[in-house]
């Protein structure tokens, strides 16, 4: 069977990917979560987090890592699995929507929990062990070197997409991946997967009015909007579609 590995920051859809992948192509997923049974090792571990860090450091040959970290195909093709992947996918986000995201579900950020946005972008983003590369200034620089990093992974084998084209047309990007990683179709219908995968009161239909007709832009201040642009790789951005406001 085929197989395939997701890369994509926090809150990019990589969920929903998976999910597509699963009701429409022959092809396996090489996990990038922790499973349940390995959490079994808290007991022993200053916990959840470093249960985790532990787990992707002793299980890379086998995972290729934690599917939001920072990618170095260098050290991914150490592995004999790497060669075995006939599609990696990454998952980018338009930096001023995930910024928003992130802020609302902070996941693995170890700053204060009561700032405004505004004080949250210029902050010092810690990093956690499984995200293998150092502390960042802020969000901001986050995104710059994670989504930076996708393009270690080369063109043959490798599909850089968004979180707006899997929204906006699902179906394409199954047959993209279909047809740039060799893999069989499960079915000539292609099936979405319309709930959450995180929020059981939104469904499909709301994350693309919000993300594909900018909704977010009314929770963007004009200073918000200025501390994003003094980071932000621009260049980076661009390439990946998005305007910088």
């Amino acid at each position: 069977m085929a197989m395939v590995k997701i890369y994509g920051e926090r809150n990019t859809n990589t969920n929903y990917l998976s999910q597509l992948i699963a009701l429409n192509l022959d092809a396996f997923e090489i996990p990038g979560t922790v499973p349940p049974y390995a959490m079994r090792a808290q007991r022993y571990l200053p916990g959840k987090e470093a249960v985790r860090d532990v787990y992707f450091k002793l299980t890379a040959r086998r995972n290729l890592g934690w599917k939001h970290t920072y990618v170095d195909y260098n050290k991914i093709s150490k592995h004999s699995l790497a060669t075995k992947v006939s599609t990696y996918i990454t998952i980018t986000k338009n930096p001023y929507s995930w910024l928003l995201s992130l802020y609302r579900k902070p996941y693995h950020f170890r700053g204060a929990s009561d700032l405004s946005f505004e004080a949250f972008l210029e902050s010092e983003w810690k990093t956690i062990g499984r995200d293998n590369i150092g502390d960042q200034a802020n969000p901001i620089e986050l995104w710059n070197v994670k989504n930076r990093s996708y393009f270690s992974l080369g063109q043959d084998k490798s599909l850089l997409t968004t979180t707006e084209k899997i929204l906006e047309d699902p179906e394409w990007i199954i047959n993209q991946i279909s047809e740039k990683g060799g893999i069989n179709k499960r079915s000539n219908i292609f099936i979405n997967f319309d709930q959450s995968t995180k929020e059981a009161d939104k469904d499909n239909k709301y994350y693309r009015d919000y993300y594909l007709n900018e909704r977010w832009k009314e929770d963007l201040t004009q200073k918000a909007i200025e501390i994003i642009n003094r980071s932000l790789d621009a260049g980076l951005a661009t390439h990946f579609g998005y305007n910088i406001l």
